[in-house]
């Protein structure tokens, strides 16, 4: 296992002291408004007192429910000083979906925006613990502690209490959910130091990096980012939403030197009109890290001409294993779709249906065994146990390896289409559809089919004043792939669904599928 913390010198690692060595440097940055490290641990200790006060002992865990904010961090940082594990909640969870995080990690307080006051009523009768306590801005006893008003009256200095913080989950994040519903990753504080480390070693980040976070927080990578980034004493510029000119403009006025952003993201920056993208100098970014999903050539060609060369690394993990390759700037148009190469401590294999090992270029399912591996899911040893195999473990990522040993990854397995016995990856045909000049973005899904077992389907958003029909679409994947790979059916649809992290929610297509017109 890769100790990555004997990479770093330990001496100028965290918040504390930060905020002894450089107290009036800018931790955070919000709405132009900047908290310093010393104002930042203040406030931690403060609300870390408030929680032993109102009954949160070591071992709890609370949930978390803001839109991006200083609140969120000052949270995490406050439960860290007591032992107590957070989990920071998807903020457009519905009452059930609330209900479900927050009874499934057994929570003893929420905390949260006085925005979400109608969701969190909704969800309090679901709630299993009938002694749940809730802090937000503004609240009034008997049904909320005013969160404000506790950290004015607590004092600021350190908590006096034993943590016993070894071998206790530090971090329960809670998996999009793309699949089924959300499962709980458990990682310790060894675990989790260790894995935020290795972010930050293998991206090559630095203890003077200004970083901006413009994903949202509850999600595992835009969380190790700005953690990190924290540890390392950097200054976190915080997008509460994500804008793209808003984005380059905050770049521009904070000379933002590095980011972790989504395909998504990527995209609407790119298809922002010339004469605005033209306004903003980001030449200050020097390593824009790019994950959370596919990330189409075409597009990343785009990115590289309008970023510049030599900045743009290409991540690929997820909340279970973190970080599994990455593809770094001088390779990024060297190995068109390659997702890079194992990161240091990684070991990957690429097994078949039998679980033997694949030859280069053959197809298999990934499996890795990696210091940043889960601890498990929370209360579900069955799931951890049945994701290993000698070792290793797999979340079901489809890909090949070719013999530079760089990765490339198909498709998820569950994602994968059959149709006539015919294995098809609805990644390679979106890949090609994202180099048609109407599309401004597609997803491919598989839906039952009669004779053929499943046939494929297509949800096309044609670009602003594109005209596009059906046949084009199917006439194009013809030029391009098999015969076999054309769509049967193209739906054309205002916006796809996603994730505010980046994922295509392909079974909420199919769970659309017959109620959309062409």
């Amino acid at each position: 296992m890769v100790d990555y913390l004997k990479k770093f010198d330990t001496e100028r690692l965290g918040v504390v002291t930060h905020a002894r060595r450089h107290p009036d440097k800018p931790a955070l940055i919000t709405d132009d408004k900047v908290i310093t490290y010393k104002k930042l641990d203040r406030d931690t200790n403060s609300l870390a007192n408030t929680l032993l006060k109102i009954g949160i002992v070591p071992g709890d865990r609370i949930s978390i429910l803001f839109h991006n904010s200083p609140e969120i961090l000052k949270s995490w940082s406050a439960a860290g000083k007591i032992g107590v594990t957070p989990i920071a909640i998807n903020y457009r969870f519905k009452a059930d979906e609330l209900s479900y995080i927050i009874n499934d990690s057994e929570s003893r307080l929420l905390i949260y925006g006085s925005e979400f006051e109608d969701t969190v009523s909704a969800a309090k009768p679901k709630l299993m613990n009938r002694s749940m306590k809730y802090v937000r801005p503004g609240g009034k006893p008997p049904d909320a502690f005013d969160l404000d008003e506790l950290i004015r009256n607590a004092p600021d200095t350190p908590p006096e209490v034993e943590t016993g913080l070894h071998g206790v989950a530090s971090s329960l994040i809670y998996t999009s959910g793309t699949t089924g519903r959300p499962k709980g990753v458990v990682r310790s504080s060894k675990n989790r130091l260790n894995t935020l480390l290795g972010y930050a070693y293998n991206f090559e980040s630095t203890y003077d990096d200004v970083h901006i976070v413009a994903g949202p927080l509850y999600h595992a990578a835009p969380y190790a980012w700005a953690a990190f980034s924290l540890i390392l004493g950097n200054t976190v510029v915080l997008m509460p939403r994500f804008d793209a000119e808003e984005f380059l403009r905050l770049v521009q006025k904070y000379r933002v030197t590095t980011t972790w952003i989504v395909p998504t993201m990527v995209n609407r920056i790119i298809n922002l009109p010339a004469g605005i993208r033209g306004q903003y100098d980001t030449s200050s970014l020097r390593a824009i890290t790019v994950g959370g999903e596919s990330f189409p050539f075409p597009l990343k060609k785009k990115a590289v001409e309008f970023f510049g060369p030599g900045k743009i690394f290409e991540f690929f993990g997820g909340t279970e294993t973190s970080c599994i390759t990455s593809l770094r700037p001088e390779d990024q148009l060297r190995k068109p779709g390659s997702c890079g190469m194992a990161v240091a401590g990684n070991q990957i294999k690429l097994l078949d249906e039998n679980r033997n090992e694949v030859a280069p270029g053959e197809i298999g399912i990934m499996y890795i065994k990696s210091p940043f591996l889960l601890d498990g899911y929370y209360k579900n040893p069955e799931a951890t146990a049945a994701n290993y195999h000698n070792g290793y473990f797999t979340v079901g990522d489809m890909a090949r390896v070719d013999e530079d040993g760089y990765y490339y990854i198909v498709d998820r397995a569950v994602d994968m289409i059959i149709s006539g016995g015919v294995n098809i990856y609805p990644a390679e045909i979106e890949e090609v559809l994202y180099n048609h000049p109407a599309i401004y973005d597609v997803g491919i899904i598989g839906v039952p089919d009669p004779d053929w077992g499943e046939r494929i389907v297509a949800y096309v958003v044609a670009k602003p004043g594109a005209e596009i029909s059906e046949e084009d679409v199917k006439e194009y994947v013809g030029e391009k792939l098999a015969s076999y790979k054309k769509p049967k059916e193209v739906y054309f649809v205002e916006e796809l669904p996603y994730t505010p992290s980046g994922k295509l929610l392909k079974r909420v297509l199919r769970e659309q599928y017959g109620r959309v017109d062409c």
